[in-house]
């Protein structure tokens, strides 16, 4: 371990960075805090500390608390050291309590509540239960975070099929940068300061969801998407002939689009150009290489050929593109 720390030591700032962003935040932080001065100021730079997930996530969607070893120095040096720094936390429910009770969180904003009971997540957002599940008023949920600088507080739950609930909350709505698990609930608003977001549910995005998220992240850049349900509205319209009264949505600020997870219905949204404005030479698509020969029917399909001939790059998760299929995306 002295050893690697001499050799980080040996970088130049910019190198290091580059080099630590690519870890877990979790992972730079219990490694590298107050090891040295100068590790101890880059790790507590805000790409570090802003945003943490304290849990730890597995590719079947299950989540586990930190190891006791690591979550023990978290809760008792850590948090209470970075505090101030922290904007948003991901925890999931067994360590959610600890975690929250370590330290204040004077500029916390945002919470992801994973793997929750129900009357958990009611309670910490000032939601009861009595037969039905209600809000109660603003004035209660304020009351719940009364010890945050700013009393404006966005909350809404969400219930899924596989028997589990998630709950957003967000304070300083004016000032999120990053806006996690969208879904059909979302109740709209304006974020002008939002860059990121993510949007997951298990029921299905219509069109006119795009159009609400085009209005209300006007100067968003990167977007994921995960929601494998296909559209409903689709084959209602295919069915009427009357694709042409959509309303084409722009995102004129979008530069990097991830599909992965995404129906191929998703990936016609946004690349079929009746649907969908995307911004010129500006956008980078993360797909597999299946999904998107699909959807544009081995490369010739016309409806899709202006929105490919948009992309600036593509990552075909390891897969090239055929030498036939190069016109198809001029500018890649």
């Amino acid at each position: 371990m002295l050893h690697i720390l001499t050799e980080l030591n040996d970088l130049p700032d910019e190198i290091l960075m580059l080099i630590l962003k690519k870890l877990f935040n979790t992972e730079v932080l219990y490694s590298l805090i107050d090891v040295n001065k100068r590790l101890n100021t880059i790790v507590r730079d805000p790409i570090f500390t802003s945003h943490l997930t304290l849990m730890r996530r597995f590719l079947d969607n299950s989540n586990y608390p930190l190891p006791d070893l690591i979550l023990d120095r978290f809760c008792s040096q850590i948090l209470p050291s970075i505090c101030h720094k922290i904007k948003w936390l991901n925890l999931e429910s067994s360590s959610m309590k600890r975690i929250l009770h370590a330290t204040n969180y004077p500029n916390l904003y945002g919470l992801g509540l994973y793997d929750i009971e129900i009357e958990t997540a009611l309670s910490l957002i000032g939601i009861s239960l009595h037969n039905q599940i209600y809000l109660q008023s603003k004035e209660d949920i304020q009351h719940t975070f009364r010890d945050f600088k700013d009393d404006q507080v966005i909350s809404y739950v969400d219930y899924f099929q596989e028997q589990y609930g998630l709950c957003h909350t967000y304070l300083y709505p004016e000032q999120l940068k990053y806006y996690h698990t969208v879904t059909n609930n979302f109740p709209g608003g304006l974020f002008t300061c939002v860059r990121t977001i993510s949007l997951h549910d298990e029921h299905p995005f219509e069109h006119e969801f795009f159009l609400r998220i085009a209005q209300s992240f006007p100067f968003m850049k990167k977007l994921s998407l995960n929601n494998s349900k296909p559209q409903n509205n689709k084959l209602c319209r295919e069915s009427q002939n009357d694709n042409q009264d959509f309303s084409i949505i722009n995102y004129p600020y979008l530069t990097t689009l991830t599909l992965y997870d995404a129906h191929d219905d998703y990936i016609e949204e946004f690349l079929v150009d009746t649907k969908i404005c995307l911004p010129n030479n500006a956008v980078h698509l993360n797909i597999y290489y299946e999904q998107v020969k699909r959807v544009t029917h081995n490369f010739t399909r016309d409806t899709t050929r202006i929105n490919c001939a948009k992309l600036n790059s593509l990552y075909l998760n390891g897969r090239r593109l055929p030498k036939y299929a190069k016109d198809y995306f001029p500018h890649v």
